[in-house]
């Protein structure tokens, strides 16, 4: 990344906005919970089967602050968050998740863990990807497990290896 968005990331107090709003979250441990969605701008893995490549190049999204995000966040009927991307684990989310938690919000962060996950999260839901593999810290973090199974007998195989 160039530094210009390197020292973004690096701050934590703005964030490339890809996306953001209320629905109900739609898979794994948290389904049918209202939530509040967040999709930053920024991801270096690349993956083929990707359903946001919108958000790969943060150039491409605003930039907002962390108050701007967390006021829209509150002003929504969600009493959670859910943090997607892109690649989250590219920022320092602390500025985020303080933020958050003044306002009684449970954080969720879904990430391929390619990067160290900063920030204090009540749930987060690792999706390892082949192509750019997990810091090890992000196993320890995790309380979910997601792996995308494109192809059913290589991804399958590396979806055992590594559970």
């Amino acid at each position: 990344m160039k530094d210009k968005y390197k020292e973004i990331f690096d701050k934590g107090t703005d964030l490339p906005l890809v996306e953001d709003f209320y629905t109900i979250q739609g898979e794994g441990y948290h389904t049918g919970k209202p939530a509040y969605f967040i999709r930053v701008g920024g991801c270096d893995i690349g993956c083929r089967w990707c359903d946001s490549k919108i958000s790969w190049n943060p150039a491409e999204h605003r930039l907002i602050s962390v108050e701007e995000v967390v006021r829209k966040a509150v002003e929504s009927p969600a009493k959670s968050v859910v943090v997607t991307g892109g690649e989250p684990s590219l920022y320092n989310l602390e500025p985020l998740c303080t933020e958050l938690k003044k306002h009684n919000i449970e954080n969720f962060l879904e990430t391929s863990g390619a990067y160290e996950i900063s920030g204090e999260w009540d749930w987060i839901c690792l999706s390892p990807k082949r192509n750019k593999l997990p810091v090890p810290s992000s196993y320890q973090k995790a309380n979910e497990l997601k792996v995308i199974i494109y192809d059913l007998e290589k991804d399958f195989e590396w979806a055992e290896e590594i559970g």
